[in-house]
């Protein structure tokens, strides 16, 4: 037996306290609604907020490779003067 089959079984029942009881199906109906919207809603923000975190995570990589220094390939030619010595 549940608390409150046992709190309603205390009480006296009255005309008015029957009246407080009969639309007790649209009020459950009505408080799963509201827990199956506030579920839904709270996944959906975990969701965007992963979703941020991985699209920042990504720009920060991309801008990341954007500002490494290259290492340039170069060619240089040397030209040598007849008669001189290299060391």
């Amino acid at each position: 037996m549940g608390r409150n089959e046992i709190r309603l079984r205390r009480q006296r029942m009255s005309s008015g306290r029957i009246a407080q009881h009969r639309n007790y199906g649209d009020i459950m109906a009505r408080h799963e609604r509201d827990i199956k919207l506030k579920r839904i809603s709270r996944a959906f923000i975990y969701f965007l907020i992963i979703a941020a975190l991985i699209l920042i995570f990504l720009f920060v990589r991309r801008w990341e490779r954007n500002t490494e220094p290259k290492a340039k390939q170069s060619t240089a030619l040397v030209q040598r003067v007849p008669g001189t010595s290299t060391r």
